[in-house]
């Protein structure tokens, strides 16, 4: 897991987002977190990351807007970071255009910490 050293994880939860953070510290990332949209693009500003785990039910901005802005505007340096999707929309909810400018995506009520690990080793690849 060499490349993707850096993550940002925009997550609205407290308790999720608290769990999701320091499991990926443990495991040797830099992790910055963010507690909505908003949140989320002033630190991909500010942190620069290789990989953003991006929440899409928040409020203020949700993620798909998030991940609009991060993948049009070069301010935010993250039009080729990789961006994951974190939902609780089954996999049939998700449209194409809704997948167009994401890497992947996670549903949260089906995955196990330590499949963020394979998410991030299959991005790497």
């Amino acid at each position: 897991m060499a490349g993707l050293r850096k993550i940002l994880l925009v997550e609205d939860n407290p308790e999720l987002r608290k769990m999701y953070e320091t499991f990926l510290t443990l495991n040797g990332f830099t992790v910055a977190a963010a507690i909505d949209g908003e949140d989320g693009l002033n630190q991909a500003r500010e942190f620069t990351p290789d990989l953003i785990f991006l929440d899409i039910m928040m409020p203020k901005k949700d993620g798909f807007e998030v991940l609009k802005i991060l993948r049009n505007d070069p301010a935010y340096n993250c039009t080729k970071c990789k961006i994951v999707m974190l939902t609780n929309l089954g996999d049939s909810k998700l449209t194409p255009e809704m997948r167009k400018d994401m890497d992947g995506y996670v549903i949260k009520a089906e995955i196990v910490l330590s499949d963020l690990l394979e998410v991030i080793k299959s991005l790497e690849r």
